[in-house]
């Protein structure tokens, strides 16, 4: 369990990397060749920080059906 915890976190933070920087390609469009192409990638890194705090979250909650069964 604590492999998905990390593989999740690591997940997180990339998807956050990737959405800081396509928040900085749509603000600033001189930096953007194609705004459209970094609108989309907004919301596909927005969609993926969904997904994987899903993911964390369902992980953390099993982790702690374990230990409440083990306590």
């Amino acid at each position: 369990m604590v492999s998905a915890v990390s593989t999740s976190t690591a997940a997180l933070s990339a998807a956050f990397q990737r959405f800081d920087g396509a928040a900085s390609r749509v603000a600033s469009p001189q930096g953007a060749a194609d705004p459209t192409r970094a609108a989309v990638d907004l919301v596909s890194a927005k969609t993926e920080v969904g997904v994987t705090t899903a993911l964390l979250k369902s992980s953390l909650e099993a982790d702690r059906r374990v230990l409440d069964i083990l306590v």
